[in-house]
């Protein structure tokens, strides 16, 4: 796709008093690219490792065995406790993160992790705004100084931008900013 071949065009070290917008830009324009970045890499690190595997299975099996128990209640030691949903899901949890541990899958999964967003945080810093989302954050700069406040961009805004397209503004925005017959009637009534 041609996001992607955007993705890897140009890379250049930031400047100090740019690299905030840059990083906030390059994550609302590229998200569907870190995101598929990080699933990558978090499913090359189960099937890179058989551990990682065995305590995935592991986790979920016995996270269903606890979900599957039909008793309402289980007594440890003295104490009675209730199998309500938020217990067993609490159990499940514990289950999960025991089972993981104890198979080394948790320290594998994190190493892998880190080094997913350590590419993606390195790609929102060296990637340099395309013209398209410099366009889309000049005409959001915009929209605010005359809208006022700290408005949100509305939902046509946000898909223009994912697709690298100039969003016009029309005065039309979305229910949440007055709705779209609220709109129309101020400018009507001029």
């Amino acid at each position: 796709s041609s996001r992607w071949l955007e993705f890897f065009e140009v890379f250049k070290p930031p400047v100090k008093t740019d690299l905030e917008r840059r990083m906030s830009t390059n994550f609302l324009h590229y998200r569907a690219n870190y995101c598929q970045i990080v699933c990558g890499i978090m499913t090359l690190a189960v099937v890179s490792s058989p551990r990682t595997l065995l305590g995935i299975l592991l986790s979920a099996a016995l996270s269903c065995v606890i979900f599957l128990i039909r008793t309402s209640s289980i007594t440890v030691g003295d104490t009675v406790v209730p199998l309500t949903k938020r217990n067993r899901a609490t159990a499940a949890g514990g289950v999960t993160l025991v089972s993981l541990v104890l198979t080394g899958a948790l320290l594998w999964l994190l190493m892998f992790l880190s080094a997913a967003l350590l590419c993606v945080l390195a790609h929102m810093a060296l990637r340099p705004r395309t013209l398209a989302a410099k366009y889309n954050a000049a005409t959001d700069d915009i929209r605010q100084m005359f809208f006022g406040g700290a408005a949100s961009p509305s939902a046509s805004a946000e898909d223009a931008a994912e697709d690298g397209m100039a969003f016009e503004s029309t005065g039309l925005h979305s229910a949440g900013q007055g709705g779209l017959h609220a709109r129309r009637s101020k400018h009507y009534s001029r």
